[in-house]
């Protein structure tokens, strides 16, 4: 689609809601001085040397330099919503009649705040700064010269709520129902690891550790490989049907290369092609489990919110739910913050804390015992049957237990 300058469609075209990406774009906003220190010339202290800085800027320029850099990192459809509202702020302000520096000083703080605060709705300007941020950095590669404070009070963002157990129980039971390993493989990956599709269509082969007895036993990887967004790595161990998962897709792939990717390209035929799934084509991929499962419609994202919930029900450490899920953030508890485990450690906290898996897919093989007390025989009834998962009947255990304990010990259940 052609690119122009002159877009002059309406600023409240922006959209209100605003995800991690803007949220990570716009890091970093309240914590800088109010005002920067200038230089005679007008611009910030911050700013070093320049090349170039008496030309005029181009729009078109500017996008391309951002497309190069800091739209590796983002979806398709978020930059080009970055780039849709660069190009409404160059058109509104006429960007193409200011050069570089200019742009470095307080002429490029004037005309930014004079936008944002007049051309932008309250509820959209949170996500423009934010796309705006990305662009002068990336694309213009000065610094950003407004900080958040000086936009006013703008709405926080919604925090998105997890999906709960009984809306993904029937995604389970379509799991075990799957005959197709490479559909399998590709929504277990969400469901056991909690990770992006993004870090799902980047993990190859070689990333793949196995055990003595030659089967998957985890993945790792650097989080340096090329299309990663966020430079995240993944360290997971495999709980026991995602690594029979991966050894049957295996099967089906058996001469792949250590460099190709584990998912490999799916054409609508079936036919599996060598070459790296994009994220679209692994929705079209989701969409269509979904769809064959007659499922109620919960995304990738949803999934990786629910998995950390799991996690954190089973007591799993921040550290070792970050490097399960790709995730950069660490916990405000010092211990983990400052804690640097290696990676073993962290493969085997998660194997011990979750030896199931995050979303407990692996069944219990028990046969219900009627001499339990009725309590634990109708949870593990329930369990069996797939309406509460292990996690919970693990809950149920050790409540009841706790209640066994504090009794005089001539009332106690054997």
């Amino acid at each position: 689609m052609e690119r122009s300058s002159n877009d002059d469609s309406n600023s409240s075209d922006v959209p209100v809601s605003m995800g991690a990406r803007e949220q990570l774009a716009f890091a970093g906003d309240g914590n800088e001085p109010d005002n920067q220190p200038t230089r005679d010339d007008g611009l910030s202290s911050r700013v070093g040397a320049i090349t170039d800085d008496d030309s005029l800027v181009n729009a078109d320029d500017v996008i391309t330099n951002f497309e190069k850099l800091g739209a590796l990192r983002l979806r398709g459809g978020t930059s080009y919503q970055y780039e849709r509202i660069f190009l409404r702020f160059a058109s509104a302000v006429s960007l193409n009649r200011y050069s570089k520096r200019q742009l470095a000083g307080l002429k490029g703080k004037e005309l930014l705040l004079r936008y944002l605060l007049e051309k932008v709705p309250v509820p959209s300007r949170r996500t423009a700064c934010a796309a705006l941020k990305c662009i002068w950095e990336e694309g213009l590669k000065i610094p950003f010269p407004i900080v958040r404070r000086e936009l006013g009070e703008l709405p926080e963002v919604g925090r998105r709520q997890s999906p709960r157990d009984a809306d993904v129980m029937p995604w389970i039971g379509a799991i075990s129902r799957e005959e197709d390993p490479y559909l399998r493989t590709l929504v277990l990956f969400i469901f056991q690891l909690g990770i992006r599709p993004s870090h799902a269509c980047l993990f190859r082969w070689s990333h793949t550790k196995y055990g003595p007895d030659g089967k998957p036993e985890a993945i790792i990887t650097t989080g340096r490989e090329a299309g990663n967004k966020k430079f995240t790595p993944v360290k997971a161990r495999l709980p026991q049907d995602l690594a029979d998962a991966l050894a049957e897709l295996k099967k089906v792939v058996p001469d792949a290369l250590p460099e190709d990717t584990i998912l490999p390209r799916h054409k609508r035929n079936g036919q599996l092609v060598r070459g790296r799934m994009t994220s679209q084509q692994f929705a079209y991929q989701w969409e269509r489990f979904q769809k064959k499962h007659l499922l109620s419609h919960l995304r990738p994202v949803d999934l990786r919110h629910w998995t950390s919930t799991i996690c954190r029900r089973a007591g799993l450490s921040y550290a070792a739910t970050n490097a399960l899920q790709g995730h950069k953030c660490s916990s405000q508890n010092l211990r983990d913050r400052y804690d640097n485990p290696e990676d073993d450690e962290l493969l085997l906290e998660q194997g011990t804390t979750l030896p199931g898996g995050p979303c407990g897919y692996l069944m219990p093989k028990l046969e219900v015992d009627q001499a339990l007390p009725v309590e634990l025989t109708q949870a593990l009834s329930k369990t069996l049957s797939g309406e509460m998962l292990p996690s919970q009947f693990v809950e149920n255990i050790t409540a009841y237990l706790t209640r066994q304990l504090k009794k005089p010990a001539n009332t106690m259940v054997a």
